[in-house]
């Protein structure tokens, strides 16, 4: 059975960067390349070691089930997946001789562009949810209105993805950026956490390794700072 609410939002996750990345280009090794062609691979990859790395958590048995593996709405670790993305898009880099900070540059704010509209199509899934408000949604199956708090996370991360492509432009290294992107996202997951349903009073494990993102990014972008400070430093 096809999952249509999850297939618009993947559509729609890839579409828009595409689109946009008529303006925002990426290098190849000789000319600009199509977003698809330099973004699915580590997609696929980030996907597949998310699913994998939920399944190891939450129920190691289902390794090796492919019918399990393959259900992506019952969870995927969304940062070990952006990990895997990163790192599938360093090699493809590699191997096509081009610079890899350069393809950093090029692919973090496109990528963050498509993750807002994963977020922002949250409606064609299993809904909107947030805090019950007069003004707002009504997810399927519930009586209350909400507000689409995954909507105000597509604005604050869409942004926020102008401001990563600035630093880019303006020669940040490739550090600074993907941490600066990184804290960004995390940050914005984590307060968008504090208003999404879940069950019992605690931390879910995406809020709190989100918190842990959060500060390790952090801490990078002081780092890169001063590295970049003393690089600069007259002699």
């Amino acid at each position: 059975m096809i999952d249509y609410g999850l297939l618009v939002s993947v559509i729609v996750a890839f579409a828009i960067p595409a689109a946009l990345s008529t303006r925002w280009r990426i290098a190849g090794r000789d000319e600009p390349v199509s977003f698809l062609d330099v973004a699915l691979g580590p997609a696929l990859a980030g996907l597949g070691v998310g699913r994998i790395t939920t399944l190891l958590l939450d129920d190691p048995n289902s390794i090796g089930s492919v019918s399990d593996m393959l259900i992506i709405r019952s969870g995927v670790e969304f940062w070990p997946g952006v990990a895997a993305a990163l790192a599938a898009a360093a090699v493809s880099a590699r191997l096509a001789s081009v610079s890899v900070g350069r393809r950093v540059f090029d692919l973090v704010p496109l990528a963050m562009v498509g993750y807002a509209g994963f977020e922002a199509t949250c409606v064609f899934r299993d809904g909107c949810f947030g805090p019950a408000s007069r003004i707002g949604l009504r997810p399927p199956g519930i009586s209350t209105t909400m507000l689409p708090i995954g909507w105000f996370m597509a604005v604050a991360i869409a942004a926020a993805a102008v401001g990563v492509h600035a630093l880019a432009v303006r020669g940040r290294s490739s550090a600074s950026v993907v941490a600066v992107a990184t804290a960004t996202v995390a940050s914005v997951r984590a307060i968008g956490s504090i208003w999404l349903p879940h069950v019992g009073d605690g931390l879910t494990r995406q809020h709190l390794t989100s918190l842990v993102v959060v500060f390790a990014a952090a801490l990078a972008v002081v780092v890169a700072g001063a590295a970049k400070r003393r690089t600069v430093r007259p002699h």
